[in-house]
């Protein structure tokens, strides 16, 4: 990501209604795949540490992250934070592994998720969320680096050629579909200014009157989701374990 994009994650985690209603939706998934709360997890691509207080509820965490602003945002949360380099070091296993919103990032998608597969125990499982197609691109992408959007599928076959078997697929995050195609949309006809990076970050993380509304819309997601799927949304949650 850009530098100044990890300061303005971590004012916002705590407060923005995606962030807030985005850990509702994990910890709903996480409460029905781990009935324990003694789990050696990593979260790797930790970022500013906001998924931490969350798996911190099922076990002991270790973060990992490559970049020096994440390891110093994460310390002001009393996150330790792991070099990519160190943790390989290590040669620990876990019996969770998180990615959330890290595999767009990578060169290599499958050896990347290879990588992950080595570091579960046996019955340990990995969950992931990405972001969702490839014609939502916006500044946005350019500014977290991302390489690449995913479909269901795809996402599902980059699993199952790093050595995983999927148990569950799903896309999230429904309420924001139509106007963010409607906006990209808008935006690919000319008619429409896309925004630039500053005012781009500005608007996305601006907490306003509508902060908790949308928070409460967004994680009611997590009711349906104990049930079902959803065919389409702006992000992908996957849940895999290491095949055979």
């Amino acid at each position: 990501m850009d530098s100044a994009v990890y300061e303005v994650f971590f004012n916002a985690e705590d407060r923005h209604w995606w962030f807030r209603a985005r850990r509702r939706i994990v910890e709903s998934v996480l409460d029905q795949e781990f009935h324990r709360k003694d789990l050696r997890i990593a979260d790797v691509g930790c970022g500013t540490g906001g998924m931490a207080g969350l798996l911190s509820g099922f076990g002991s965490v270790t973060g990992i992250d490559d970049a020096p602003e994440a390891a110093a945002l994460c310390a002001r949360r009393g996150l330790d934070v792991l070099t990519p380099e160190a943790w390989h070091e290590r040669a620990e296993v876990y019996d969770l592994v998180t990615a959330f919103d890290v595999v767009e990032h990578t060169d290599d998608d499958v050896e990347f998720l290879h990588g992950l597969r080595r570091r579960l125990t046996p019955g340990g499982k990995l969950v992931v969320t990405v972001p969702a197609y490839q014609s939502l691109w916006s500044v946005f992408d350019d500014l977290n680096h991302h390489r690449r959007r995913y479909t269901r599928g795809g996402l599902r076959r980059c699993l199952i050629e790093a050595g995983f078997r999927v148990t569950r697929a799903t896309y999230f995050n429904v309420v924001l579909l139509a106007p963010i195609a409607a906006g990209r949309l808008w935006e690919r006809t000319g008619w429409g200014r896309p925004p630039g990076a500053g005012e781009a970050l500005d608007r996305w993380f601006r907490v306003g009157p509508l902060n908790g509304p949308l928070e409460a819309v967004f994680a009611s997601e997590r009711h349906w989701l104990r049930r079902g799927s959803f065919p389409a949304g702006c992000s992908i949650l996957a849940v895999a374990r290491p095949a055979g």
